[in-house]
């Protein structure tokens, strides 16, 4: 059973990655990795032999702060190494509470993050904000590895024009 651990242990990794990109001074609480991860949904199927494992319909979870919810999340864990983890949905809403005492928010058509490769993809009306600040495109691309981001310039769907990346940042130090 070692591969259901894995993934349960991962999605707070990916999600604080998600929030981290809005405010780099706000981490999220440090408390929520060691708090239980509970997954509800409508529908769950593991595959130990293909290492995967399908969580559908009304998908939430929730670890101390963090929220997620989604239609469904896809695990792919081959030989227990955790490949790929895939959720979609109309949309895919996160939020969590930073070390600040600040909300973090997110929220994309799929979110996918791939383990190896340490990158995190958000497609299809994508957001991060926290606070009053946020940051907007069709595409958000995340390296986890050197914090380097990349958004727009790509349609998410054939037929769809490329989209613009949108981003409000209000000031921290106010002119005395």
């Amino acid at each position: 059973m070692l591969m259901l651990n894995q993934p349960i242990n991962l999605l707070p990794q990916l999600l604080t990655s998600l929030f981290l990109l809005a405010s780099t001074a706000a981490y999220a609480i440090s408390s929520d990795v060691e708090k239980p991860v509970m997954i509800e949904s409508d529908s769950v199927v593991f595959n130990k032999e293909a290492g995967t494992a399908v969580y559908a319909g009304n998908v939430e979870i929730k670890q101390g702060t963090l929220s997620i919810r989604a239609s469904r999340i896809e695990i792919s864990a081959p030989e227990n190494e955790i490949q790929t983890i895939k959720a979609t949905g109309s949309p895919v809403n996160f939020q969590q509470t930073m070390d600040s005492g600040k909300q973090a928010l997110g929220r994309a058509k799929n979110v996918q993050y791939f383990v190896t490769q340490k990158k995190l993809v958000l497609e299809g009306d994508a957001s991060l904000s926290q606070d009053r600040d946020n940051f907007a495109s069709n595409r958000i691309e995340y390296s986890t590895a050197n914090g380097e981001l990349k958004a727009g310039g790509q349609a998410t769907t054939p037929g769809e024009k490329p989209g613009r990346v949108r981003a409000i940042f209000y000031p921290t130090n106010k002119a005395q």
